[in-house]
């Protein structure tokens, strides 16, 4: 472990002292700072300097802050990642991080890890006379069955992530049910949660599976669900799907 992950491995959930030296409003060249930003104190980097936090939830400029980790942006081919941290309860997903901190992480390559993940998909369903059948995907990465789906990113809509996300790993097109909308929250690790939002959607024609990260498909009937997706989740959408109201 480098000293990069060591200090996010020990810092993520962590309460810490920020120290802000580019508050709300500050100008930097053309950029004018929308959030607060500054270091932790006596916290090495991987660049050899005070690690840089962004400050998330405050709207006013502030000279030092107290707050919790929440996440990280991670810079590809640099070191100089960056903590995200935010008052003591309040939660971002990693696609309203990556809008907070566009207005400098747009000049590099960054992926983002937070404590509270996002991800929205759709539950694809086709009529094959007078059945329905619904589509399940088999994740090359996880070795996981699950229903087309991925993280929000910079300024999407959940909807807008769904469809998107149905269209990169299927390459279909859906016709969303108005008004059918589940969501699935549960904790993959003991300080990370996850949040899986699900709309149904109708589709046509075969899907042409993305082969790097979809390794099988199958339609499968309402009743054989519950032998491919996870309990919990199988729960959230229960009543809401066609086979599956009451």
């Amino acid at each position: 472990m480098d000293i990069r992950e060591k200090i996010i491995q020990e810092l993520m959930g962590q309460m810490v002292h920020v120290e802000v030296d580019r508050p709300v409003g500050y100008h930097h060249g053309d950029i004018v700072y929308p959030v607060n930003y500054g270091y932790i104190p006596g916290v090495i980097a991987g660049d050899g300097e005070e690690q840089d936090a962004y400050i998330l939830g405050v709207s006013e400029p502030l000279s030092s802050f107290d707050g919790r980790v929440i996440g990280v942006v991670r810079r590809e081919n640099d070191c100089e990642d960056k903590l995200v941290v935010s008052p003591d309860g309040m939660v971002f997903h990693q696609g309203q991080i990556a809008e907070a901190v566009h207005f400098q992480e747009q000049y590099f390559i960054s992926v983002i890890d937070s404590l509270f993940q996002k991800s929205c998909g759709v539950i694809p369903f086709r009529r094959n006379g007078e059945e329905t059948e619904f589509l399940v995907l088999f994740q090359r990465r996880s070795q996981t069955w699950s229903f087309p789906k991925g993280h929000m990113e910079a300024g999407e809509t959940e909807v807008q992530t769904a469809l998107r996300e149905l269209r990169e790993e299927t390459g279909l097109e859906a016709k969303l049910v108005p008004g059918v909308r589940a969501a699935d929250e549960y904790s993959i690790s003991p300080t990370v949660r996850k949040q899986v939002v699900l709309f149904l959607g109708e589709v046509h024609g075969e899907p042409k599976a993305r082969e790097e990260e979809i390794e099988a498909f199958r339609w499968v009937r309402y009743e054989a669900l519950p032998d491919y997706i996870l309990a919990h989740t199988f729960k959230a959408i229960a009543g809401l799907i066609p086979g599956g109201r009451k």
